[in-house]
Parts: C-alpha cells; structure tokens; sequence
C-alpha cells in the first residue's frame, strides 16, 4: 500500500474515494433522515384525520347505530369502538412521536387545548394485526401484483402503538388502537451496488483525469534526465497547466545556457590546442639542434608529455555523445573483443566470467570507456582480469587489477581531471594526463550508468560500471 500514498495519482484516487465515498453516504444518510420524518409527519397526520373522521361521523350518528358502525370501520391494524368514561390520563413526554400525534389529532378535532383527549403510548413492533395486514399485501394473489413494491414491503415496521379515548359531545367516549409505523433504519450496507458503481466511476474518471493532468509532467521528469546525460536533446514542449509551462521553459532556457557553456569551452580548448600546437611543434625541431644528447632528450620528452596533455584535454572538451546514434548491442562480445586486442598487444588481460547481454548503448563510446579502464588497470597494476555478470535490471562489468590501489579517502578524487593519486602516493609512475577516468564516467553517466572504485583485498583495484538494462534485453 506504500506505493499508493507515493505518487501524486495515488494521493489524489484515495483522496477522492475516501471524500466522496463518505460525502456520499453522509448525504445519503441526511436525504433518508429528512424522507423519514416527512413519511413519519404525513403518516401521523393521515392516522389522525382518519380517527378524527371516524369520530365526527360516530357523533352524527344514533347511539344504537354507532358500535355496528364502529366495528366495521376497524380494520387488522387501527381498531375503533365505544368505551365507558375514564378519568385516567396519560401525560405523554414533550417531543415524543405519540406527544406530537396528540397534537395532530387535536388539529383535525379542532380541539385547540386537546380537550376530551387522552393518548397513551406502549412501545415495541410486536402490533396484533399489523403482521396480519402486512402478510396479506406482501402474499396477495391479486392478477398485478407484481405492481407492488417488494422491497419497501418487507422493510415496514411499526415502532410501537397509541391508544386513546376521544370524549363526544354526549358524554360518551370512542376508543381507538393503531400502529404508528416507521421503516428500515437507513444504514451504508443497504447502498451494496450503487456505492460500488459510485467509487468504480470515480477511480475510472480519476485515473483518466490524472493521467491527463500529470502526462506533461511525467514528459518534464524525462526530459530532465535526459538532459543529465545529453544536453543536446530536444527542448521540451510546453504543454500542460501554466506551472509545467513555466517549469518547461525554465528548463530550455538552463539546457539553452549549458549548451552555450560547453560550447564555449570546447571552441576555447580548441583555440588553445590550435594555438600551442604550432609553438610546440617548433620547439620539437628547434630540440632535434641541440648537440647534448641528455638535455635533447629530457626536452624532447617534456614536449611528448605537453602534446599529449594537449590532446588529451581538447578530446575532454568535445566529449559529445549525441553525435554518435544509441544502438543495440552485444555487451558480451564488446567486451571479448576489447580483451582479445589488448591481449594480442601482448597484455597480461583474462576474461574471468562472462554473460551474453545485450543492452542499447553508444558502442563507440563505450569501446573508449572500457580502454580507458582497461589502460588504468595495465599501468599501474601489470594486469587485468575482465568480468561480466548481469542482474534484473542492470549489467555490471568489473575490472580487477593488482596494483597498488588507491587510499580509501582517495577513491572519488581518482575521478577529477588532472588528478593521478598514485604519482603522490605510490612509488609506480606511468605517463599519462590524469583525463582517463574523467573521460570514462562522463560516458558512462550520459549512458544512465554508474562507475564506482574500490579497494581488492591486500592489493588492487576493482573498477565496476553498472549500465541499466530492461529485462527484454537481457538473455
């Protein structure tokens, strides 16, 4: 369940489901309260015209007719007929159902202060007759049956009843028992389907809108990384709300000024090497003259060394690899291959594991990457050992030598330009310009890779570079 809570489409589905699920519930529960009420209010007030009728009728009528009249208004559930007086009342509760039901009888008896009325209420849905009239609906036989609602049948029950006496203008009294009646408490279970299909369409609608709504910035996160490893790559469209907008432009406009920048140095080292290579090719000559076969050759050597430090920082400054198409290739064989012809120079190079891999990559680029490694590992450790494992998600090419590796706090320095730790710390001193590992990581980086060095037991050196690749590119 963490993943759901990480992402903004997560946050937002559950955040819409729990909202709407409950406001949808609340509001259901306040619609069915005031529906109650509303059925409950008109139900009273039909039972108590329907007494007070009964009582106007009874009074205009003779009083040997009345209790034949009376007992064939009764029914199984409101039951009317005469009684003797009583002095008893029964003080009912203020705000109560059977209280308010007195009030409505007075009403339709248009008696203002409910006098010659006395009401009495006994809880509880056990009502002689009403399971009878109940049972005769919901078992009728009648040819349209199927007309009536079965559902709301079956959740009608009665809360308890009212009895009372209602006085007449002759003295006597009508008596009168009837249920007052109420349905179903509402509750969340009884929604079943309709909040199913409520919560389905809002994940459907929500999924849909988010995906609209966080496509241009799902497009921003990959332009941004694509820009870590190319700053060559197209701008990135500015579509979408205004803040991905502004966002989009922001981010041409730093891509815009890191392209200036590289460009820049890259015309300025270009200037440099094009502007000392004609000097220095002078001097070269000029060294051939001198007659003191020590001093030419320590100057002449101090000439290699600057041509080479001048070669080798003008290929830094035009390290591009978007020049070069990213191609599917075989890892296993680049790597063979790469070994074979170190070892066919006569090289102490040995392929200790090796897996068929094939990944996209800018072959060229990563040929030179692995040699700058591989020349590392030669130089200062006599000899290489190669091997290439893959996992899941990612293949991993380490690089073994036996040299006498690097000072553990020394480890990230290695990869800064112009920085050779072993000069300063070992007593091994090769030529070279110190560009061989800053050149290999910013290849690997702009592949989407990794390069990392570590120390190998007593002595030695492991250089690992990971390159990710998809579970479909790897056999």
């Amino acid at each position: 369940m963490k993943w759901l809570f990480d992402t903004i489409k997560g946050r937002v589905i559950v955040v819409l489901v729990l909202f709407l699920s409950g406001s949808h519930i609340l509001g259901l529960w306040l619609y069915a309260k005031k529906s109650e009420e509303a059925a409950t209010l008109l139900h009273d007030a039909l039972l108590a015209e329907q007494i007070a009728l009964i009582v106007s009728l009874t009074e205009r009528l003779p009083s040997a007719e009345r209790s034949t009249m009376l007992l064939a208004l009764s029914g199984p559930a409101v039951r009317v007929g005469l009684t003797s007086p009583d002095t008893v009342r029964w003080p009912l509760p203020e705000g109560t159902r059977a209280h308010t039901f007195e009030h409505l009888l007075g009403v339709f008896l248009d008696r203002k202060t409910q006098e010659g009325i006395r009401l009495a209420y006994s809880p509880g849905n056990d009502i002689e007759g009403l399971e009878s009239l109940l049972l005769k609906v919901r078992s009728s036989q009648h040819a349209e049956w199927d007309h009536l609602p079965q559902r709301p049948l079956t959740e009608i029950h009665a809360i308890g009843a009212v009895s009372g006496e209602v006085a007449l203008a002759d003295g006597s009294w009508v008596r009168f028992t009837a249920p007052l009646l109420a349905v179903s408490p509402f509750s969340p279970l009884k929604l079943g389907v309709p909040l199913i299909i409520m919560i389905l369409s809002i994940l459907l609608i929500a999924v849909w809108v988010l995906h609209r709504l966080t496509q241009p910035l799902e497009r921003f996160v990959a332009a941004a990384e694509q820009l870590g490893t190319n700053i060559y790559s197209p701008a990135l469209s500015d579509k979408g709300p205004s803040e991905v907008r502004t966002a989009a432009r922001t981010l041409n406009l730093m891509q815009e000024r890191i392209q200036r920048l590289v460009d820049d140095r890259t015309a300025f080292a270009a200037a440099i090497a094009h502007d000392l290579g004609t000097p220095i090719t002078r001097l070269h000559l000029r060294a051939h003259e001198i007659e003191e076969v020590a001093t030419r050759s320590r100057l002449l050597a101090d000439l290699d060394q600057m041509r080479r430090m001048i070669t080798a920082t003008l290929e830094f400054a035009r390290l591009e690899f978007a020049a070069e198409p990213t191609e599917k290739i075989d890892l296993a064989s680049l790597v063979q291959t790469l070994c074979d012809d170190y070892a066919d120079l006569g090289e102490d190079v040995a392929v200790e594991e090796l897996r068929a891999t094939t990944i996209l990559a800018k072959p060229t680029s990563l040929r030179r990457a692995l040699a700058n490694l591989l020349d590392n590992a030669l130089k200062y450790g006599l000899r290489a050992r190669v091997s290439l494992v893959t996992t899941d998600s990612v293949a991993r090419i380490t690089i073994y030598d036996d040299g006498p590796g690097i000072p553990p706090d020394m480890l990230d320095e290695a990869f800064k330009p112009f920085r050779r730790i072993n000069q300063d710390h070992a007593e091994v001193r090769v030529d070279g310009t110190g560009l061989g590992l800053s050149i290999a990581r910013s290849i690997i980086t702009a592949m989407g890779g990794e390069i990392a060095l570590s120390n190998v037991g007593q002595g030695g050196l492991a250089a690992r570079v990971t390159l990710p690749l998809s579970t479909q590119d790897a056999r």
